[in-house]
């Protein structure tokens, strides 16, 4: 969100699991690191080993000029009650079954990479969402990277929607 250079991906490595959501969505090539600085590069990398992405060419200092623009929930709700954007839930789909909000698609963060490359989002203006914000921006990151014009959640999520919302009970649960 503060900013960063096109086509990059925005995984925080500070808080928990930047080494799963890495694997999850980084592509099979060699990484070009951006950090603070090269203790939080050398932390970025040694995680990274920890989960066999091992091509790392190095790192740079983080920054740039394109943003990613968060979405707050007050503004979600004008967006979605003006069907300006497809919301989408990328939670996991136990989380997502306890309680979503009405009318968003499920995507899970880990599969954005894959939804995006083979075209299965409608060209919309996408918002994401998860319970509380990191993997909104993580998949926000990767969708805008792969070109679709996305924003995330990022101060709250499901957790903290005031409107409407649904479960599912899937057969045998």
């Amino acid at each position: 969100a503060a900013g960063h250079r096109p086509g990059a991906l925005g995984i925080p490595v500070c808080g928990s699991g930047f080494a799963t959501k890495a694997g999850f969505v980084l592509p099979e090539r060699p990484l070009l690191l951006h950090a603070a600085d090269e203790q939080e590069a050398l932390q970025a990398s040694r995680s990274l080993h920890a989960v066999g992405l091992f091509e790392t060419e190095g790192w740079q200092k983080g920054g740039g000029a394109e943003k990613l623009e968060p979405v707050s929930l007050e503004e979600l709700e004008r967006l979605l009650a003006d069907d300006a954007v497809e919301l989408l839930d990328v939670r996991e789909t136990d989380e997502r079954d306890e309680s979503h909000i009405p009318g968003s698609q499920h995507l899970p963060y880990r599969t954005a990479r894959a939804a995006a490359e083979a075209g299965l989002l409608n060209g919309r203006p996408v918002v994401t969402i998860c319970e509380s914000g990191p993997r909104a921006a993580v998949a926000a990151s990767v969708l805008q990277a792969a070109g679709v014009n996305a924003r995330p959640v990022l101060d709250g999520g499901v957790a903290t929607w005031r409107g409407e919302t649904c479960s599912f009970r899937r057969c045998g649960s």
